[in-house]
């Protein structure tokens, strides 16, 4: 063969793959064209760089984030309640803390005018969240402040955090040394203003967490004897057989309120393969239904070879009143809480040609909106990144562009569900800018 009509052969080959891999790269979709300040807040701003949580409670909204703050701060932060002088940990501290660089997690509130005032702040540099009774009419502001663990009856979470009370949606908060919230709770949801459940991975197995005096004492339910009363023999039996390459384990877990008094979860047993060949097999998912009683032990009806199910996030918040979605790889759930059972949705659509998956996912009654990651030919740990909004519940999909300041300071729908929120800077204030969808 002639070499130099083999060399341009193999040139024109080169050129395809290498054009067909940046057309891959190319993002699709249009740009969000509009924009408009809504809101500003009325205080030092935030950290570009900080995760910042946007809660509502009826017409109150709460926005907490972080700033690494020093003196020159001090005029701007004194403004608002220093919520350290409530926390016995944090008041022991230097008189004068702010001649050193301090990370501060500030506290927002607005009623829906557009401002935001400064509540209050706190030091911590691992962040603080925050939980409601139903309509907020409790706030606790759990901190990042390990508290000391006080003797009990064994029932109680073997640790907590300090936390500070609202009743008057975040205008004021006292330090509540009685209520046990916090890691490692999981799932934690308030049924009614005294009814709490959660999750806890203890020592002795999974537990299943209830309160009735909105989260003063706990008592506890191991769930495994519930849901996997079989987990010892099959345990024994599985490294017997299977387990002599390595194999392990695993069993997760989910919870989801459904009223004031009902909840239900999965859990789900997985072969962990240490071969990375291999991948990881879901071998039983079980339902629990439960149903809570005031002065009884909860009532379990436990489901066995249920459909496998979505995983939530492990810092996930649910609430009773609202729809709950989840994702899985490129699939859109929905949880019926009528019949327990996830209802398949939609998947994501293929970008440039490839599959993808969905990476975050945010839900309004009028839109959704999906962050999606799709291999391409010149992967090596980055992927093709698209946007997606849909008006007709993932029947068709429209994708779309946000500069990169956007989806640094994004946070999520607004209330309407017809636009994203994000933070920006202006004039040395944060602000908040809506961006429409259409």
């Amino acid at each position: 063969m002639n070499l130099r009509l083999l060399a341009s052969g193999t040139a024109i080959v080169i050129a395809g793959v290498i054009g067909y891999g940046i057309y891959q790269l190319a993002p699709i979709g249009k740009p969000l064209a509009r924009s408009e300040v809504i809101g500003e807040l009325n205080g030092p701003p935030l950290a570009s760089s900080s995760r910042v949580s946007l809660q509502r409670f009826g017409e109150r909204q709460l926005l907490i984030g972080q700033r690494l703050v020093t003196g020159k701060d001090m005029a701007g932060l004194e403004k608002a309640p220093l919520l350290d002088a409530l926390v016995p940990a944090l008041n022991t501290r230097p008189q004068n803390p702010w001649q050193l660089a301090d990370t501060r997690n500030l506290i927002y509130g607005g009623q829906g005018t557009g401002v935001f005032e400064l509540l209050g702040s706190i030091s911590g540099d691992t962040g603080v969240s925050l939980i409601g009774s139903p309509q907020g009419r409790t706030l606790y502001l759990i901190t990042g402040t390990p508290r000391s663990p006080s003797p009990g009856n064994g029932s109680d979470p073997s640790a907590a955090w300090e936390t500070l009370r609202s009743t008057d949606q975040g205008k004021t908060w006292a330090y509540d040394p009685d209520t046990v919230l916090g890691a490692p709770l999981q799932y934690t949801v308030f049924l009614t203003q005294d009814r709490v459940i959660a999750l806890e991975r203890h020592d002795t197995g999974q537990r299943l967490l209830v309160s009735e005096d909105g989260a003063r004492h706990w008592s506890a339910t191991l769930l495994d004897e519930q849901v996997w009363p079989d987990a010892q023999a099959f345990d024994r039996a599985f490294q017997e057989k299977d387990g002599k390459d390595g194999s392990q384990l695993a069993y997760d877990w989910s919870l989801y309120p459904l009223d004031d008094r009902r909840a239900v979860g999965w859990s789900w047993r997985t072969r962990i393969s240490l071969n990375a060949a291999e991948r990881n097999e879901v071998l039983e998912t079980r339902r629990f239904e439960v149903e809570f009683q005031h002065g009884a032990s909860p009532a379990f009806r436990i489901t066995p070879h249920a459909t496998p199910v979505p995983a939530p996030a492990p810092d996930a918040r649910f609430a009773p009143d609202e729809p709950v979605f989840e994702t899985s790889g490129n699939a859109i759930f929905e949880l019926d809480k009528a019949e327990r059972t996830w209802h398949p949705r939609s998947v994501s659509p293929t970008v440039q040609g490839k599959p993808t998956w969905i990476g975050d996912a945010w839900f309004s009654r009028n839109a959704w909106v999906i962050k999606t990651y799709a291999d391409h030919l010149f992967s090596f740990n980055e992927y093709t990144k698209t946007y997606f909004a849909t008006r007709d519940q993932g029947k068709t999909w429209t994708p779309f562009q946000i500069p990169q300041e956007v989806e640094t300071g994004l946070l999520g729908m607004d209330a309407s569900g017809e636009a994203l929120l994000s933070l920006a800077e202006r004039d040395g204030k944060t602000v908040i800018r809506r961006y429409p969808l259409d």
